[in-house]
């Protein structure tokens, strides 16, 4: 009896074991896919405007929304919500890439990274965005050396930060408690047309 009772607690322990282990894992593997899935949507979101921004024969950086957009003039930096890219010499041809901040969203939460055509077309690139360093969500013109410009005379390059406070899929949250505060992800990308 007393060989039985030792063998089922033996059994017991590792059964406790084996089930702790495995939810272990499982928590871990859904960490995982969560990082996977939100580099992902970053990658493809950056790969996008990196093409946009290469391939631009105009850039200019500003103020921008859905329905608006006001360049910065020469003589002060070169810094702004938004960023509007001319592929050719037209510029009533362009794609406008914005940060929407305080938008009346009952499905999309604000902090959200948005590209616009011209002829309409508006389509999400990135969500879940916040300022938690107060230094994201901005396009910026940098030199070579990261310096901050404040003309268009040059061939710059587009600095673009982005912090993000929630994974997508699965929806897993980052903030306070939840391993991190935010991750960010930084872009820099020059024109390849630009004179």
């Amino acid at each position: 009896m007393v060989e039985m009772l030792v063998t089922m607690a033996i059994f017991v322990m590792l059964v406790t074991a084996f089930i702790s282990a495995n939810m272990f894992g499982l928590r871990y593997d859904e960490l995982v896919c969560s990082k996977l899935g939100a580099s992902e949507q970053s990658r493809r979101s950056f790969e996008k405007l990196t093409s946009d921004i290469r391939a631009s024969k105009i850039w200019r950086v500003g103020t921008g929304s859905l329905s608006s957009f006001t360049p910065l003039p020469n003589g002060t930096n070169m810094v702004g919500n938004a960023i509007q890219l001319c592929l050719t010499t037209d510029t009533n041809s362009f794609i406008r890439y914005y940060f929407e901040t305080n938008g009346p969203f009952t499905t999309q939460p604000n902090g959200r990274l948005v590209r616009l055509t011209s002829a309409g077309d508006s389509t999400i690139c990135a969500q879940y965005l916040t300022n938690a360093s107060g230094t994201s969500m901005v396009f910026s013109a940098q030199n070579y050396l990261g310096q901050q410009m404040s003309d268009y005379q040059y061939k710059y390059v587009i600095d673009t930060l982005m912090e993000f406070y929630q994974y997508q899929f699965p929806r897993t949250y980052v903030g306070p408690g939840l391993y991190y505060d935010y991750y960010r992800i930084e872009l820099k990308a020059a024109s390849h047309n630009a004179d």
